[in-house]
């Protein structure tokens, strides 16, 4: 079973911290390395092939590799594009109107991730997503998506899952034949806005469309599940929205106690199903011990997703350690 966790990684992360992720079970790190784009439709789609922490890049990815040797984990990069200068940018959006806007970005994107795959070969990481939430190229070109896998394998001896939004995506997606996991973004609402009193047994009933619906892809496409990012922020709204990001500003009051039911829904509906691989939990936090102590402080972050210091980290270290 994947239990992985995705780092936030800004800086050289300690041992002992990332021996505290090994003591809850993770079995695999997750580190998000990024290209960008200016707007959806600027096919000029960069990145630095050896960027600092921050950008979690191949010295990091390295340095993780090897201190997962003695501790336990192993690596799995997650490159994806971020956008940029429109505030309703959406990597899924991204789209041309010419077959050149189209085939430049497509050779852009090539760069990008095989750079990455050769990272994850040289790491003998057991995991590569090449892809997130590309729902547009995905649907209108997927003749390239087919190519790029293939030249990916050429490269990468391990898994390959491309990693598709819960909404109108992994259902659509039209070469999961080609890979070894159905990866899903798994933001499921799980309730009404407005409604902040939940149980676990809510939660679960409230699971059981989703997870039908994602038990007819495994069976469809005889792949195993893997949630390639479910998270929860510590916030009342949090199963109605889970998906939704802290804002600049927000004043919303802290709700720790949902953010422990969402997770114990998740293991409880999820984590014995034959046809589930496991999950990349969306986020953890590693900060120097003082700079952390301020992060935790700090607004914006205390009802972020990060489950450290909160009762989720007690649900993650029950369910990763079985």
């Amino acid at each position: 079973m994947i239990r992985g966790m995705t780092l936030d990684a800004v800086e050289e992360p300690a041992e002992a911290a990332m021996a505290r992720l090994a003591g809850l079970g993770v079995n695999h790190v997750v580190l998000v390395s990024f290209g960008f784009q200016r707007r959806r439709d600027d096919p000029d789609l960069g990145f630095n092939p050896e960027p600092g922490w921050y950008s979690e890049g191949a010295s990091a990815a390295h340095v993780l590799a090897m201190l997962g040797d003695s501790l336990g984990f192993e690596i799995v990069l997650k490159p994806q594009v971020w956008l940029g200068h429109d505030d309703d940018a959406w990597s899924a959006t991204i789209g041309f109107d010419t077959e050149a806007g189209w085939q430049t970005w497509e050779a852009n994107y090539r760069t990008f991730i095989l750079h990455h795959a050769r990272t994850a070969e040289e790491i003998a990481s057991p995991l590569f997503v090449f892809g997130t939430e590309l729902g547009n190229a995905v649907s209108e070109r997927p003749e390239f998506w087919r190519t790029l896998i293939a030249e990916i394998r050429t490269v990468y001896s391990g898994a390959l899952t491309y990693a598709a939004n819960w909404h109108d995506d992994f259902e659509q997606v039209p070469f999961w034949d080609a890979l070894d996991y159905v990866g899903v973004q798994a933001y499921f609402p799980l309730a009404e806005a407005g409604i902040s009193n939940h149980s676990v047994e809510q939660l679960c009933a409230a699971w059981t469309p989703h997870k039908a619906a994602l038990q007819q892809i495994a069976e469809r496409t005889e792949k195993p599940i893997l949630f390639t990012e479910i998270g929860y922020r510590s916030v009342p709204y949090a199963a109605a929205e889970p998906w939704k990001w802290p804002s600049r500003g927000e004043t919303t009051q802290a709700d720790t106690t949902l953010q422990r039911q969402l997770y114990e829904a998740f293991f409880t509906s999820f984590w014995e199903e034959d046809w589930f691989a496991g999950a990349l939990v969306w986020k953890w936090a590693i900060r120097p011990e003082g700079r952390r102590r301020r992060w935790m402080e700090h607004d914006r972050t205390s009802i972020g997703f990060s489950p450290e210091g909160k009762p989720a980290e007690d649900v993650l270290a029950e369910w990763y350690g079985r």
